[in-house]
């Protein structure tokens, strides 16, 4: 009876090391997981030197041009992202959009383009409305005419200097909206 006893603890004793064995193993194999998860990077399937971008309209006529220093594809993200990038937007009759940025980052084939650091657009020397934008973060949705940010942005016309936390500007009509703490000076007109 006691031999019988003494294996029936022996056995329960072997299954309780065996599953804490299996219990550690998948936890050594989780953490190992999220260790080469944090670690990965992605790298670019392609690269381009000092390019340019261009894409045209359905009737031919290009609506915008981008310029880098460096374009990298991660098509992991279908994502392209660009080194001190020169743009322009062409609208059908009004006055282009330029600008630059640190950096930009072209996604879903340049449906969106998300910009970043020192963040500088104009409509240049628009004979109604110039206007010229001034922030740290903005995203153009070319394709809707739509610029839009969410961080402080300095707004320059010609007799006027707003900030504001957030803008929103359809750019073919200009209809400027600014989302929060508005704060500006507008000078008489002539």
């Amino acid at each position: 009876m006691i031999a019988r006893f003494n294996l029936k603890w022996l056995f329960i004793n072997l299954l309780a090391l065996l599953l804490l064995l299996v219990g550690l193993s998948f936890w050594q194999q989780q953490v190992e997981q999220a260790a080469s998860e944090q670690k990965k990077t992605y790298t670019p399937d392609y690269f381009m030197l000092d390019a340019t971008s261009m894409q045209y309209d359905h009737a031919g006529l290009m609506s915008s041009q981008i310029s880098g220093q460096h374009f990298a594809h991660i098509n992991e993200f279908s994502a392209t992202d660009i080194k001190a990038p020169r743009f322009q937007f062409f609208r059908t009759n009004n006055s282009p959009w330029f600008g630059r940025a640190d950096t930009a980052t072209v996604i879903d084939s340049g449906a969106q383009i998300a910009l970043d650091k020192k963040v500088f657009i104009t409509n240049g020397p628009a004979r109604e409305n110039p206007m010229s934008l001034i922030t740290e973060s903005l995203r153009i949705l070319p394709n809707q005419n739509l610029l839009t940010g969410s961080e402080q942005v300095t707004i320059q016309g010609r007799q006027s200097q707003l900030q504001a936390n957030g803008i929103k500007l359809q750019m073919d009509t200009q209809v400027l909206t600014l989302l929060r703490q508005v704060r500006g000076t507008i000078q008489p007109g002539n």
